[in-house]
């Protein structure tokens, strides 16, 4: 009875960590779905109702050092949303009101979420303007 009640326990934690694995990859994966915009540009996208995930990246993997990744929206940049009819959506940053990042690296780029909405069906136009002197192909990518 105790080997069985281990078994199952081991069978759910593993089930749980792949679960949680899968998400953080298909959540890495669908960062362009809907598009990617050259900062400076403007671009039109059509999306479905749901959230919208607006992130910068740069063509290079950025470096660490222990637990933090050296990249961030840079302050200068202005990225701004519209809806079908002309109004600007909020983005809502990253983590508790706005006050914390979300980075990823892979390989050949460095990526960091702008912000969330709640969005309807529909075109909506991304705009980006203000990218560092520095940056490495700098791009806004729409997703879910």
């Amino acid at each position: 009875m105790v080997v069985a009640l281990i078994a199952v326990g081991v069978i759910a934690f593993l089930a749980f960590d792949a679960y949680v694995i899968y998400r953080v990859f298909a959540s890495r994966a669908s960062a362009d779905n809907f598009g990617a915009v050259p900062v400076p540009g403007e671009t039109t996208v059509a999306v479905p109702e749901g959230k919208l995930k607006v992130s910068y990246q740069e063509s290079y993997k950025a470096a660490s050092n222990g637990d933090d990744i050296n990249f961030g929206v840079p302050p200068g940049l202005q990225v701004s949303v519209t809806d079908p009819g002309g109004q600007p959506v909020e983005l809502k940053g990253p983590g508790f009101r706005g006050m914390g990042e979300s980075l990823n690296t892979g390989s050949g780029w460095s990526r960091a979420l702008v912000g969330t909405a709640e969005v309807s069906a529909g075109t909506y136009t991304v705009s980006a303007s203000s990218a560092p002197d520095d940056a490495v192909e700098p791009q806004i990518l729409i997703g879910k």
